[in-house]
């Protein structure tokens, strides 16, 4: 086995001597999250199921839209584009609000933004078992091109995490960071085709510009998938996929070339 095959597997085993660890963050924040809430899980469904329904109230009666099976286009925007939101707006203060256990423990530091992404996604796959009980109800149609769903949500995960690592390193030098990402975060909700489609802007240039955008891409890739009934092209596929080896490749490098020395000033 060459040295080069060996680097991959020799980071697999020493993650995953530290699974017990990650196992404890991930239930000790789901426990704390909801700690005395008479509903417990249910309230990770409320934010999402009140901002899809408002949207659906205004984009039906006030703005009506013309597009088949308009609801299903729209929750399938929302649903992705909440998690997205959630993980980037959290993640600028992971490792300010962790810095008692990281310097008192020694463990990969790699885990606390990894641990809150899992905490994220495991209350979120309820959001998505809802929209797939709804998913033919709304419109939409099994095919075999969802299979292709988990290799895309890899994707999205990957190009998330590193945006991740990125803000959780500026946070701590930069503290306007924060205000900065959940003002930034509204604008660009707008600015991707979320609860409309690209094709209504009519500016050739806004168009392409919105097109090359990743979190354009991501909407498109799930809308295709779940709405258009239609695998993403390959050139969407491969722009993401440029855009997701970008984001981990500045966010691991960050992360790792900073991350001692930011230990020091938590």
């Amino acid at each position: 086995m060459t040295v080069l095959a060996q680097a991959p597997l020799e980071a697999f085993r020493r993650w995953w001597s530290y699974r017990d660890l990650v196992r404890n963050l991930v239930s000790k924040e789901i426990k704390i999250r909801y700690q005395g809430a008479v509903l417990g899980f249910a309230w990770s469904l409320m934010n999402p199921l009140m901002i899809t329904l408002m949207y659906l109230v205004v984009f039906t009666y006030v703005f009506p839209s013309n597009l088949p099976h308009y609801p299903l286009f729209m929750v399938v925007g929302i649903i992705h584009w909440n998690l997205f939101s959630m993980l980037v707006m959290q993640s600028s203060e992971l490792l300010v609000s962790n810095a008692g256990l990281l310097k008192k423990i020694y463990f990969p530091r790699l885990l606390v933004p990894f641990s809150n992404m899992l905490v994220n996604a495991t209350l979120w796959l309820m959001a998505l078992g809802i929209m797939l009980i709804l998913y033919v109800p709304l419109g939409g149609t099994w095919h075999l091109g969802l299979l292709l769903y988990p290799f895309y949500l890899l994707l999205f995960f990957g190009f998330t995490f590193g945006i991740m690592l990125t803000l959780s390193v500026l946070y701590v030098d930069f503290r306007d960071i924060k205000h900065l990402v959940e003002v930034f975060i509204q604008l660009l909700f707008w600015a991707t085709p979320i609860v409309y489609p690209i094709s209504r802007i009519h500016h050739s240039l806004i168009q392409t510009l919105m097109k090359v955008s990743p979190f354009a891409e991501f909407s498109l890739i799930f809308q295709s998938l779940f709405w258009e009934n239609l695998i993403p092209s390959w050139k969407i596929t491969a722009a993401f996929a440029g855009w997701t080896a970008l984001s981990l490749a500045i966010g691991l490098s960050l992360f790792y070339r900073r991350g001692a020395q930011l230990i020091e000033r938590l």
